[in-house]
C-alpha cells in the first residue's frame, strides 16, 4: 500500500527515489529521461503527495543541527528548502500527470466518486471515460434513486493498473466498513437514549395519573 515514503502501488522505494531524482534534475538528465507513465506509476500524483514524500526521504532539520548539517549532501532539509524541492519536484511532475488524463492505458488508476455526494464510488482502469462507464454499470444501482452516469466524477489516482485499483478497493473496503461500525454505534447509543427517554415519558405519564386520582379523591 502507498505511503508517505513511497506513494506508488507497485514500485519499491529505490526505483521511485529514482524517477523522482531525474525529474528533479530535469534538463540534466539527457539520457533517460522522465517518461509521463513513470510519474504515474510513482504515484506523485498531488503537490501535498509531493511534500510528504520530500519529507518521509529526506526530512527536516531542526534549528540545533548547524552550519554542519547544512553542508552534509544527505543531511536533512529545512523548512524552506522542503518547500522549494517539493514545489519543484510537483511543478515538474505535475505536467506529465496532465498529459497522461487524456489517454487511455490500462495502467491508469481511476478514482470513481458521486459528484453530489463526493463519496468515492469505486477505482477502475483504463481511460478516464471508460473508468465512469464501467463503475456506472457495476456500481450505479447503489447510487440514490434517480442518479445519472452523468453526475459520476473521476480523478486520477495513480498507476499500477488493476493490482493497483484493487489494491485501493481494499483499502476502501477498510474505510467503509470503519464508517458502517460507527454508523452502528451511533444508531444503537441513539436506540438506548430513544428506550430512556421512553422510560421518562412512562413514569411522567404514571405521575400526572397519580396525581389527577389523588386530585379526585380529595375533592
Amino acid at each position: 500500500m502507498p505511503t508517505k515514503r513511497n506513494p506508488s502501488h507497485t514500485l519499491a522505494d529505490a526505483e521511485v527515489d529514482d524517477i523522482v531524482d531525474r525529474l528533479l534534475r530535469g534538463k540534466y538528465e539527457k539520457w533517460n529521461p522522465v517518461k509521463s507513465i513513470e510519474v504515474v506509476r510513482a504515484g506523485l500524483m498531488g503537490k501535498s503527495v509531493c511534500r510528504e514524500y520530500v519529507i518521509a526521504r529526506w526530512g527536516v532539520r531542526n534549528h540545533y543541527q548547524g552550519r554542519a548539517a547544512a553542508a552534509d549532501a544527505d543531511a536533512s532539509l529545512t523548512q524552506t528548502g522542503v518547500t522549494m524541492r517539493s514545489n519543484k519536484l510537483w511543478e515538474r511532475a505535475s505536467s506529465h500527470v496532465k498529459m497522461v488524463t487524456s489517454t487511455d492505458n490500462e495502467e491508469l488508476v481511476w478514482r470513481v466518486w458521486d459528484g453530489r455526494s463526493y463519496d468515492t464510488l469505486c477505482f477502475a482502469v483504463g481511460s478516464r471515460a471508460s473508468a465512469i462507464a464501467w463503475s456506472w454499470t457495476l456500481f450505479g444501482w447503489l447510487l440514490p434513486e434517480g442518479s445519472k452516469q452523468e453526475q459520476l466524477r473521476a480523478e486520477l489516482a495513480g498507476g499500477g493498473g488493476m493490482i493497483a485499483a484493487s489494491a485501493a478497493s481494499v483499502g476502501l473496503t477498510a474505510r467503509l466498513a470503519e464508517r458502517v461500525s460507527d454508523l452502528r454505534g451511533e444508531a444503537a447509543r441513539k436506540l438506548t437514549e430513544a428506550d430512556r427517554l421512553e422510560a421518562v415519558i412512562s413514569s411522567l405519564n404514571g405521575a400526572a395519573a397519580h396525581l389527577a386520582s389523588s386530585t379526585g379523591a380529595t375533592g
